[in-house]
């Protein structure tokens, strides 16, 4: 094994690994040595961002015979990422530090595209091995390709992180001006596969690179369902007006808000359309990634698959587009904190005249109102626009914005996206009952064309009987106005409610439980369940996901931690049919599992009811208006326990609809309030552990 091109054939990426694979070959026939390798890996899918070409290069030859820079240096073995761009010479100029390309919409900058690509593969690295079995990320080489541009053509290249190489490229070019690890005098970014588990070595980095999901039958059957191109015919109406108004599915938890949104992401993605889905929901982004990797491995008509993001990540791409790289840079700088940092974002894009003449703090402690040392004069300091590009009007980076959970949006930001996008383009799944932040937002402003507005009252998740005793649940806690109704077509269904007082030995019980389902159904896979835990402040000091690590580990389980903070940073999903997806309460919101585990939900309950996320004063200011001189402290505290019930409640709702088949409910007291709602239920309808 010498030069070898692994990934998919028929693409422009693989005709350029073609291209490139030749080039080095004849320009380096040494490359042929069975003891070289090199891997030439194109189109690779990272968290939200494709990457034109990945190389992977191995020499374990002597020192002495292997290849050197200009400077002597010799190359044991690298990883880079190379962004090609066949782009004409008259469409690409240099501007100061980078290198731009030009598109039907203007001019765009490749540099920072190489750039952002380095670092997606630095997090892709720890993502394919997760948990205690994560790799460290290697150095990445970056390489911006523009074989179409003659050697000469452009004034004087910069200097910069991603090196530019134009149509002379040779191996020797390649490697020019390769990082050195200074450690080893050398440029060396692998480990012998047998020498340190903690790194990359050649074998498990191109394994990672080429690696793909391998999907259960639970994954077929929803992939199928998710790609269809038949609608029936109340569909077929707004599928066929996309694009005319705002199109928004409304309804409870679990009756299909967040399927009927990906249904329409992919819908339109085979028309050509780029879509992004927006989502707070970091095990939510986890789940549609991954069914976004099985669909893309199935359905190669499907292009571009669509992506997803958080709000966050896309309020940064939109104050790039209107700022400019650098004032994003130094927003970045200033502000920690992710929620400030939006903040920022929010105010320059709504109301830029004034955002442009602010002076930009000195420094990230005068940006947070603390005590600086910077003597900086006032009448000295820039302002945004002294380092912004601005652009009043660009170009929306997506041709569809379909925005999950809107109902917890602000209206500043349902504003700023019907701007940029226009609400024709916006299409919105809207929750009835699982709004949990401080105000609930409406899409249907009421001055904005509209497609269509979806009402969903039948469960599109749950079978007929779980679905059934859920609702005989709801009717107990006296849920305000649930109508969700059972599909009778989808037969069947079981809730088992599990009263343990230990919580380990509940989380032990609980994989007694699973293991009896994986038995009885051969075609259930661990990944097809789902565990949902409490955090540690809801449970007076127990930390549930540190038990459940123990309790897995003790019996060699395998399993994908969903609450763990390097898991939501790189955007990971399970890679294994064997890896029991586990996240906490606040993140299952959109998920399902064929097999649903609440731990602690009585504990939960309890929490959210003590502890609501109730905005206590807006509240009173808001029945002072409304009551006027009839105001009391009576109807004051009348109306924020109210609040608080139905904060609580639809907090219990969204884990009570997660289940596909089975629902179990772990409770630690059975006098809880929860354990006497349950106990309430005609016992017919539940079985007690």
């Amino acid at each position: 094994m010498t030069v070898e091109i692994l990934g998919p054939e028929k693409t422009s990426e693989c005709v350029n690994a073609e291209r490139l694979k030749r080039i080095l070959e004849v320009s380096a026939p040494n490359l042929n040595d069975p003891k070289i390798r090199l891997a030439i890996v194109p189109q690779v899918f990272t968290k939200g961002r494709e990457i034109d070409c990945v190389l992977v290069f191995e020499d374990t030859r002597p020192v002495k015979e292997m290849f050197r820079t200009t400077s002597g240096i010799p190359v044991h073995s690298f990883v880079a990422c190379v962004e090609v761009k066949n782009h004409s010479p008259d469409d690409v100029q240099i501007h100061g530090t980078h290198l731009e390309v030009k598109y039907n919409d203007g001019w765009h900058n490749a540099t920072s595209q190489a750039d952002a690509q380095v670092w997606a593969l630095k997090g892709f690295q720890e993502f394919s091995y997760s948990g205690k079995a994560r790799r460290k990320k290697t150095y990445v080489q970056s390489v911006l390709w523009l074989p179409r541009v003659p050697s000469g053509s452009l004034p004087e290249l910069p200097n910069g992180r991603s090196r530019i190489v134009l149509a002379d490229l040779t191996w020797a070019r390649l490697i020019e001006g390769f990082e050195e690890n200074s450690t080893l005098q050398r440029v060396q970014t692998l480990v012998p596969e047998d020498r340190d588990s903690h790194y990359h070595s050649y074998d498990t980095l191109v394994k990672a690179l080429t690696d793909k999901v391998a999907p259960t039958r639970l994954d077929m059957e929803r992939m199928n369902a998710l790609t269809q191109k038949r609608f029936d015919a109340d569909r077929q109406a707004y599928v066929r007006n996309l694009g005319s108004g705002l199109l928004m599915f409304r309804g409870r938890a679990g009756t299909g808000k967040t399927f009927a949104l990906i249904q329409m992401a992919i819908h339109l993605a085979r028309k050509g359309e780029r879509t992004r889905i927006v989502t707070y929901n970091h095990g939510l982004i986890s789940d549609m990634s991954r069914a976004m990797e099985i669909i893309r491995d199935h359905h190669r008509d499907i292009s571009p698959v669509p992506n997803v993001e958080t709000r966050w990540t896309l309020m940064e791409t939109l104050f790039s587009l209107a700022f400019g790289i650098e004032a994003v840079s130094v927003v970045n700088k200033l502000y920690v904190d992710l929620g400030k940092r939006e903040d920022i974002f929010l105010r320059a894009l709504r109301w830029s005249s004034s955002f442009l003449k602010e002076a930009i703090p000195c420094c990230a402690n005068n940006a947070a109102g603390k005590q600086c040392h910077c003597n900086q004069r006032p009448e000295n300091a820039k302002t945004w626009s002294d380092i912004s590009k601005y652009r009043k009007n660009f170009p929306p980076p997506y041709d569809y914005l379909l925005v999950d959970e809107g109902q917890d949006w602000s209206t500043d930001h349902r504003d700023l996206m019907y701007d940029v996008f226009g609400p024709d383009r916006v299409i919105v799944a809207d929750g009835v009952d699982q709004f949990v932040d401080l105000s609930r937002c409406d899409w249907d402003r009421g001055d904005v064309a509209k497609n269509r507005i979806v009402p969903l009252r039948t469960s599109r998740r749950t079978k007929a009987a779980t679905c059934d005793t859920i609702t005989d649940l709801a009717r107990a806690l006296e849920v305000p106005n649930w109508d969700v109704e059972p599909d009778q077509a989808m037969t069947g269904g079981r809730l088992t409610v599990l009263v343990e007082p230990h919580p380990y030995r509940a989380i032990q019980r609980a994989f007694e439980l699973l293991g009896e389902d994986l038995a009885a159904q051969s075609n259930m896979k661990p990944v097809d369940a789902l565990m949902c835990l409490p955090h540690k402040g809801a449970t007076a000091g127990v930390n549930y996901p540190k038990l459940f690590e123990r309790a897995a580990e003790q019996i060699k389980g395998d399993y994908w931690c969903g609450y763990d903070r390097k898991t939501r940073q790189n955007r990971e999903y399970p890679r294994r049919q064997s890896q029991l997806r586990t996240v906490l309460y606040e993140s299952c919101r959109g998920m399902e599992g064929w097999t649903t585990l609440c731990m602690g939900l009585d504990q939960f309950y309890d929490y959210v009811t003590a502890k609501p996320d109730i905005d206590i004063e807006g509240l009173r200011d808001d029945l002072k208006a409304d009551l006027g001189f009839l105001f009391s402290k009576a109807a004051f505290e009348e109306k924020l326990a109210a609040e608080r019930r139905v904060y609580a409640l639809n907090w219990l709702m969204i884990p009570l609809t997660r289940s596909m088949d089975h629902l179990i409910i772990h409770i630690t007291n059975e006098k809880s309030l929860l354990g006497r709602v349950l106990q309430s239920i005609d016992h017919d309808k539940i079985r007690w552990r």
